[in-house]
C-alpha cells in the first residue's frame, strides 16, 4: 500500500494487510512508518526497513538528516529498532545506519538500488555537453551541488550545460520559486529543462558526454548509474556513496578546479568506455534475487 499519512492506521485495508501478510517492507525510517509498526506490536510480522538516506544521515553543515538530534533522531532509532532487517542501499549508507542510528550490525543487509538495463546503450556521436539530473528545492540545491554546477558553468562559457529535474518546495510540491532564484544566478550556457518524460531523459543521457554530480551527500545516486548505463562519463565528488557507485567508470574530484580539468579532459578526448560489467550489481535482477534470499 501507499501510505499517505498517519491516519492510514485507521484504514481497514491497512489492518487487513498487516493481518494477512508474512513480511512488511517499509521505505525509510520516518513518521509514515508509525501506523504499521504500532499494528505490528500486535501481529509481529517480519519487518524489513529500507534506510535510504535522510532517515539515517547526520550532516549539520547542510542541515540534512534525521540523525542530527532531538525528536527525529529518537523516532528514527525507535523505528529501526523494531525492524528484523534493515536494508542499506550502499556501503556508505550502511556506515550511516551503523554509526548514526546505532543499529545492530547483524540486522543490516546491503542491497543496492537498481535500474532497468536494456543492453548497452552506446552513442559514438556524443555532444560536448554536460548533464546533471535531480529534483531541486531549497534543501537539495546545496546537497545536490547545483551551486557547484553553476560555478563550473560560469567558468566554462564555451560549453553547454543541462539540468533536468522537478522544481519543488521542501514538501515535494511543484513550485517555481526556487527556479526563479537559480535562474537569476546562472550563466546563459545552462539550460534548465525541468521535468521531462523518460524518452527525453534517455536522449539527453545518450547525447551527453559528461554527467556531473557534485553532491555533498548521496546515499546512492540512481541518476549516476543511469548515466553510466548510457555510456555517459560520470564526474562526481568524493562524498558518501558516489565514489563507491562510480568506481573505475569515471572520475572522483576534490574541488571545482579539478572538476573543470576532468570535464575538459573527457570532452576533448575520445569516448570514455564504461565497463558495463561493473554495473551488474545495480541491476533489477540482482536486487530481486537479494530480496528473494532475504524474504
Amino acid at each position: 500500500m501507499d501510505y499517505q499519512s498517519n491516519f492510514n492506521l485507521f484504514i481497514f485495508n491497512t489492518f487487513l494487510n498487516v493481518i494477512w501478510c508474512q513480511t512488511i517492507i517499509i521505505w525509510f525510517a520516518s513518521i509514515h512508518a508509525i501506523p504499521v509498526i504500532i499494528l505490528n506490536y500486535i501481529f509481529n510480522r517480519r519487518l524489513i526497513i529500507i534506510a535510504g538516506g535522510f532517515d539515517v544521515a547526520n550532516e549539520p553543515k547542510s542541515s540534512y538528516g534525521s540523525m542530527r538530534g532531538k525528536s527525529r533522531t529518537v523516532l528514527g532509532k525507535w523505528i529501526l529498532s523494531r525492524a528484523h532487517r534493515v536494508i542499506a542501499v550502499s556501503k556508505s549508507n550502511k556506515k550511516e545506519i551503523l554509526f548514526n542510528a546505532n543499529v545492530n550490525p547483524d540486522k543490516v543487509e546491503l542491497i543496492y538500488n537498481a535500474i532497468l538495463f536494456n543492453g548497452k546503450k552506446v552513442n559514438s556521436n556524443k555532444k560536448k555537453q554536460i548533464l546533471t539530473v535531480g529534483e531541486i528545492n531549497k534543501e537539495t540545491f546545496l546537497r545536490k551541488g547545483l551551486d557547484r554546477f553553476i560555478q563550473i558553468a560560469t567558468k566554462m562559457p564555451d560549453y553547454q550545460f543541462y539540468h533536468i529535474g522537478k522544481w519543488t518546495n521542501n514538501k515535494g510540491r511543484l513550485t517555481d520559486e526556487m527556479f526563479k532564484y537559480v535562474e537569476s544566478i546562472s550563466p546563459p550556457n545552462i539550460k534548465y529543462l525541468g521535468y521531462v518524460n523518460t524518452e527525453v531523459l534517455r536522449q539527453y543521457y545518450l547525447e551527453s558526454k559528461v554527467y556531473l554530480q557534485l553532491s555533498r551527500h548521496e546515499a546512492f545516486g540512481i541518476s549516476v548509474v543511469e548515466a553510466m548505463s548510457y555510456n555517459c562519463t560520470p564526474i562526481v565528488t568524493n562524498s558518501y556513496a558516489l565514489p563507491e557507485i562510480v568506481g573505475r567508470n569515471g572520475f572522483i574530484v576534490q574541488n571545482i578546479d579539478e572538476a573543470i580539468l576532468k570535464i575538459k579532459t573527457v570532452l576533448e578526448s575520445e569516448l570514455f568506455s564504461i565497463d558495463h560489467s561493473l554495473l551488474s550489481k545495480f541491476s533489477i535482477e540482482n536486487r530481486r534475487d537479494k530480496f528473494n534470499q532475504l524474504i
